[in-house]
């Protein structure tokens, strides 16, 4: 039983060590890298989109995951430590889709990592930025990125360009 108890013990400190790696509350926000570029096309070009940019560039699109809570398929390859992402609406009701409906395929989102996400929230709303959603939203288990969140600036706010923040550990 005493060893049982050792165990979860140092199974705990192990977890709390690495959550408090990420930079909740310790650091002042700021943007760290250009994490993705993500560009949306109608599902039937999705694979002569990623034979286009492997052709012309000589890109790998090796990473491919669904988001079921957005109706999002992708594709992306690695460039140093930014994505190239190639989206797909799983869903004529999902976001991608209505992003080509009102504007065609092409450039969706930039996303930027971050540090310190919950006062990047704080900042930016005191400026009077518009977010979607208003508050962070848990990253989900099946993407590349292990654990973490995101937010979205409107693009009302940032002269038409949608912009993701994500704060995440890998």
């Amino acid at each position: 039983m005493a060893k049982l108890t050792k165990d979860c013990l140092a199974q705990g400190a192990k977890y709390i060590r690495e959550i408090s790696k990420m930079s909740y509350e310790t650091e002042e926000p700021k943007v760290e890298i250009m994490q993705e570029v993500a560009i949306a096309v109608e599902n039937k070009n999705m694979k002569q989109a990623v034979a286009l940019y492997e052709d012309l560039f000589g890109f790998k699109f090796n990473l491919e995951w669904t988001l079921p809570n957005e109706n999002i398929h992708v594709k992306a390859a690695k460039l140093g430590r930014t994505q190239l992402q190639i989206i797909e609406s799983t869903s004529p009701e999902g976001v991608v889709a209505k992003f080509i409906q009102s504007r065609g395929e092409g450039l969706n989102h930039i996303a930027f990592k971050v540090a310190n996400l919950q006062q990047m929230v704080a900042k930016l709303k005191k400026k009077g930025v518009k977010l979607i959603p208003e508050e962070p939203v848990a990253i989900l288990p099946g993407t590349p990125i292990s654990r973490g969140s995101y937010i979205f600036i409107h693009p009302k706010s940032a002269h038409g360009v949608l912009i993701e923040l994500i704060e995440s550990e890998s």
